[in-house]
């Protein structure tokens, strides 16, 4: 199975849940599973958002070198399940890729409880936005990895 995380420039939360979701896979020794991640308004080259790097680190998560990337075609037809940080992110890629819209999914969906809302872009604001968003993404992404987990059967089903 393919996984896409997508926000705005792929630097802070797309970049996020993509190092947290692979971490988590590899605690759960799951290995079928492949995790990337892209910007739809990306800069291709940045580097990744230092507050996010330094989360990553504080919680004993390794991450591979990282450059922003633009999401594109090949990405989307690559992908099994699409995952946005925002309603907006969702609409834009309906324009551009109506064909992909059954695989775009908001990852709020998975935050514990059910709830389905948008994590909204830290990047460059107080420090509460950061604590803020990466809780919410660390929250989904567990659920996540869990789910796919308990759902062996329905991901061989999507790839």
């Amino acid at each position: 199975m393919n996984i896409l995380f997508i926000c705005s420039g792929n630097v802070s939360r797309s970049f996020l849940a993509e190092a947290l979701l692979r971490s988590e896979l590899k605690a759960l020794k799951v290995e079928e599973v492949s995790v990337l991640s892209a910007g739809l308004y990306a800069f291709p080259g940045s580097p990744p958002d230092p507050q996010m790097t330094a989360y990553l680190s504080s919680m004993g998560v390794s991450f591979e070198p990282h450059e922003s990337r633009q999401v594109s075609k090949k990405e989307m037809d690559w992908a099994d399940l699409i995952l946005v940080m925002e309603r907006r992110h969702e609409a834009d890629l309906e324009k551009l890729w109506p064909d992909a819209k059954l695989k775009v999914q908001l990852l709020g969906k998975y935050v514990a409880g059910g709830w389905e809302d948008d994590i909204l872009d830290p990047f460059g604001s107080a420090p509460y936005h950061y604590r803020l968003a990466t809780s919410q993404i660390t929250l989904a992404v567990k659920s996540l990895a869990k789910w796919l987990v308990q759902n062996k059967n329905l991901r061989k089903t999507l790839h």
